[in-house]
């Protein structure tokens, strides 16, 4: 393809090496002259290993040229790469005035480009309402329709400075947001050579995913710091720490534990989470990542009983009661606090649970469980049916996979269905809605 990359900073500089040494005709562009220049030199704008070798062949080959002009670009291109900086605003929020300053300029182009398709291709960081402020600038003033003329795709970039090249030719995964097949038809003509699992979804979740990434980067190193902080005030040696906790793929370093739904409970994370804080508190040593843990956890315990009142209900159904399906500890389970608020607010409660068996427990655990909801045997029924029978609201935070068939459960037609766990066979009724996720998925990985 004939591809403009418009802003020629690290991800740009690395973008117009690596698309032209996988086989395009690239033009980079940008508003500043000296790097244009470097370009048109062979030479690379910014410090990076092995850019500047490839720009200096492919400038030389003819297949890597540079100007100030984007309007003219975006008129002869297949497609436009925009990888403009986006600066935070005084609040931290996203500055989207270049990019759409950009966007302006590329649409121009675009009104008078003969091809019959080009796409614009976003690869600077900005939140989904960015994108949405983009894809409506492009459609007003290229005068085509997006998906049908003209298209847009978020594609985000996982490009660390000093191994951008690398990345680039290696990426984790390859992502692409995108407002139509036309578009992501053409983005998949970017990368012909590269072995990565690529991943279709819509333009605000692409947006999100980079946005995820770098949060959890983020949270990666603090949470280090912290544990470190508590080792050495305690004369232990962290680094030996941290060796073995990576070296557990199963459950610390793994996608255990990472996947939006029910908040964290039994009788383990909260009661180490505060023996932690609490020896921190007697060192006198701050951990606010650690301290807003609990917080968080109990925050979004709140709010999923906010969301079952929002509902005005008269009956809930609780699938689940337990913290963790297949056992029957409630020591401090998520839907023990939210069922006594539920009560408290006169909500008539119904449970089911596979495993719980009110009359067997036993310790700590019945303690905990009686304490916190007495008239708990008269709540809970070995009988689904009966359970969401007249429910105007059931909440589901068990799968039950192997012990229920969803298909054989009479659910109330006109109940809204508040999935915490993600049970597919539960999508399709008319009540039904994701914790944290559509009705449908948006998202599927399409080969390698």
């Amino acid at each position: 393809m004939r591809i403009g990359v418009y802003g020629l900073g690290y991800v740009g500089a690395v973008s117009v090496a690596g698309l032209a040494e996988l086989g395009h005709d690239v033009v980079g562009v940008d508003i500043n002259p000296a790097k244009v220049e470097a370009i048109l030199a062979g030479r690379s704008p910014v410090t990076e290993p092995g850019v500047e070798e490839l720009l200096a062949r492919h400038v030389g080959s003819g297949r890597i040229s540079a100007t100030t002009d984007g309007l003219e670009v975006a008129a002869s291109v297949d497609l436009m790469m925009l990888a403009v900086g986006t600066p935070s605003t005084s609040s931290g929020g996203v500055d989207g005035r270049h990019l759409l300053t950009a966007t302006h300029q590329i649409a121009e182009g675009i009104r008078t480009n003969p091809r019959p398709f080009v796409a614009v291709v976003n690869r600077s960081t900005s939140l989904p309402a960015v994108h949405a402020e983009l894809m409506a600038e492009l459609e007003a003033t290229s005068g085509r329709a997006l998906g049908d003329g003209v298209g847009y795709a978020c594609h985000p970039e996982f490009l660390r400075e000093a191994t951008g090249l690398s990345d680039f030719f290696d990426p984790p995964v390859v992502v692409f947001g995108t407002d139509s097949a036309a578009t992501t038809a053409r983005c998949r003509e970017l990368y012909p050579a590269l072995d990565a699992d690529v991943i279709e979804v819509g333009v605000g979740e692409a947006a999100m995913v980079k946005y995820a990434s770098n949060c959890w980067h983020a949270a990666k190193v603090t949470f280090a710091n912290e544990i470190g902080e508590l080792c050495h005030r305690q004369g232990i040696d962290s680094s030996s720490v941290m060796d073995i906790f990576c070296l557990d793929d199963k459950l610390n370093i793994s996608t255990k534990y990472l996947r939006p739904g029910s908040p964290f409970g039994g009788s383990c994370l909260p009661k180490d989470l505060r023996a932690v804080l609490d020896a921190a508190r007697e060192m006198a040593i701050v951990v606010p990542m650690l301290q807003a843990t609990l917080l968080s956890n109990h925050d979004q315990i709140e709010a999923l009983a906010d969301r079952i009142l929002s509902d005005g209900p008269s009956r809930v159904a609780v699938i689940g009661f337990a913290f963790k399906e297949g056992t029957d500890d409630l020591r401090e389970a998520p839907m023990v606090p939210v069922v006594e608020r539920l009560i408290g607010k006169g909500v008539d409660v119904a449970i089911y649970d596979a495993t719980l068996a009110v009359d067997e427990l036993v310790g700590a655990n019945a303690a905990y469980a009686l304490a916190t909801v007495p008239h708990l045997a008269d709540l809970v029924s070995d009988d689904i049916i009966a359970v969401v029978n007249e429910a105007d609201v059931i909440v589901v935070s068990h799968r039950l996979d192997g012990t229920v068939d969803w298909a054989e459960v009479a659910l109330p037609a006109e109940a809204s269905i508040i999935d915490t766990v993600g049970v597919d066979t539960l999508r399709a009724h008319p009540g039904y809605d994701g914790l944290f996720w559509p009705s449908t998925p948006g998202i599927h990985a399409a080969g390698a």
